[in-house]
């Protein structure tokens, strides 16, 4: 069966249009950055009309680049940034507000007020206070990391669009409904991996819920439909491409990598080296919830094949109207997750900020320039740290410093800051999963450093693989709408992880601690010093 896969990736600053041919090898890509406005301290916005115009311009340029036509795309798959949302008219299409991106964190005051009130309200009358209902609910946290603190200060702050979402005038959405919304000329629908990130979903229930919605004073009807990771998401409005195409994959990115890297079974993990740094591991299909401060997040949603009779298909038995043994499911699959705030975003920092680099991958040629960071420690906590500490009240800081203090032991640092957070992660996550870690696949633009991997396999004590193609978040989308279409079979998947270096530990114990123990005493003068 031949066709290609055109795959959607709106990140936090750019988008990026993939085909992917009929074996799930990349063959063009499209690339247009995007603008991050920072309006005032703790606002992160972007122009929701910018990041449509250069997504479809990506698509086109692509499907061009190729030589092709939109004829010969069979399905389009979508990935994007999550926990960022948009708000728009539903009659017109057009935004209402900025785009509010997930490093936001103007709510912050707001999730602190909110937790006090649930404590008062807890000792008054035995109910769970708001941080244990969030989590018990969503497997999240009351953090303005997530979309539902975005939305509440949206309303909250502008009474004439509270107005009209009660009347229901208005629509909001994750970046997946808004290209969704756009692409098709009206669909307002959300896929269930960027629903579980919202703040607002039940991941038992699969379903919003009211006492959230009821919460954070959302209506209801202002939420998009949820379908699940393969559901029938629309197809695009005519003139749009030359032919309608179908919209069959949607996921948040981090799940679209973990599904790329093929980590289908429990216990298999992957970290993404990107403006942030985001580690999965697959818990199989039934949710746990994390004692450590990690999230409980949805990985994917598929519909399973049916049991049907006479070796028939499952549209074959709809057609011939013979009874179905057993009906399609939707299996769900959980996973674990520990999000860091900052990763690629620091080495970005060195270059615009400090003007220590000219372009980012200079990064790693200039840490080589010393054998240690010495003393040197980045904590990065531009927007708070993530997990598993969960402070937004944290700032950044580099401490260590001495006259002998050059660029590159800050360049080093700043790596080194990276592998310290995700080893942070980890050892929460080994705490909570009972499936012990036996390999970390890694992917994204800061995966291709060398110097970096080598540091977190010696950290974690346990092989660091990077796949050839690092690039795994769009093939992840791509692969889920190749299997929804038939373009690609299990075996296809398989045959596209190819690894192109294990990354094996080589530090001793004694050195591993002296690093960890470094570490460790930069995050208590943090904590201990507010």
């Amino acid at each position: 069966m031949a066709g290609y896969i055109l795959a959607l990736d709106q990140g936090t600053t750019s988008s990026r249009a993939i085909l992917y041919d009929d074996h799930a090898r990349p063959i063009k890509m499209a690339q247009q950055p995007t603008t991050l406005q920072t309006p005032k301290a703790g606002f992160v916005e972007q122009d929701a009309q910018q990041i449509w115009q250069t997504q479809i311009s990506c698509a086109h340029d692509v499907i061009n680049q190729a030589g092709l036509l939109a004829i010969d795309v069979t399905s389009i798959a979508i990935t994007n940034q999550r926990e960022s949302i948009v708000m728009w008219d539903k009659q017109t299409g057009k935004p209402l507000a900025p785009a509010i991106i997930w490093q936001d964190r103007r709510t912050a005051d707001y999730c602190k007020t909110l937790a006090a009130e649930g404590a008062s309200s807890m000792m008054n009358d035995s109910h769970d206070d708001v941080a244990s209902e969030v989590q018990r609910i969503t497997g999240l946290r009351l953090d303005p990391y997530f979309s539902a603190s975005k939305i509440a200060w949206l309303l909250e702050n502008n009474p004439k669009l509270s107005v009209r979402a009660s009347r229901g005038e208005i629509a909001v959405g994750t970046i997946d409904s808004w290209l969704i919304y756009k692409l098709t000329g009206g669909e307002h629908v959300i896929d269930v991996t960027n629903a579980s990130r919202t703040l607002l979903y039940d991941i038992h229930k699969l379903a919003w819920s009211d006492e959230l919605c009821a919460r954070f004073a959302i209506p209801m009807n202002i939420l998009p439909k949820v379908l699940p990771s393969d559901g029938d998401f629309g197809k695009t409005k005519k003139g749009l491409f030359a032919k309608q195409i179908p919209i069959q994959a949607v996921l948040g990115d981090q799940q679209a990598a973990l599904f790329g890297q093929g980590c289908l079974d429990a216990g298999m993990a992957k970290n993404t080296y990107g403006t942030g740094c985001f580690m999965l591991m697959n818990i199989g299909q039934k949710p746990r919830l994390s004692e450590h401060k990690l999230l409980t997040t949805i990985a994917w949603q598929r519909k399973s094949t049916p049991t049907c009779p006479d070796n028939l298909s499952f549209d074959q038995i709809v057609q011939s109207g013979k009874r179905i043994l057993q009906p399609p499911k939707k299996e769900v699959t959980y996973a674990l997750e520990g999000s860091v705030f900052m990763a690629g975003a620091i080495v970005q920092w060195l270059r615009d900020n400090l003007g220590m680099i000219q372009k980012s991958s200079e990064i790693e040629e200039l840490a080589l320039q010393v054998d240690s960071s010495e003393d040197v420690v980045l904590l990065p906590a531009f927007t708070g740290l993530g997990a598993p500490y969960w402070r937004s009240d944290i700032s950044a800081s580099i401490t260590g410093m001495s006259r002998g203090t050059t660029k590159a032991h800050i360049a080093r640092a700043a790596l080194e800051a990276v592998a310290y957070q995700t080893y942070d992660v980890l050892i929460a996550m080994q705490k909570d999963s009972p499936h012990p870690l036996t390999e970390l696949r890694v992917d994204g633009g800061a995966a291709n450093n060398d110097l970096l991997m080598q540091f977190q396999a010696d950290l974690l004590d346990v092989p660091v693989l990077r796949p050839r193609d690092t690039e795994i978040t769009a093939k992840g989308a791509a692969l889920l709408a190749g299997l929804k279409t038939g373009l690609y079979d299990e075996a296809t998947m398989q045959a596209s992880w190819q690894v192109d270096r294990i990354f094996e530990p080589k530090m001793s114990s004694d050195i591993r601690e002296q690093h960890l123990d470094k570490w460790q005493r930069a995050i208590d003068r943090a904590l201990t010093s507010l």
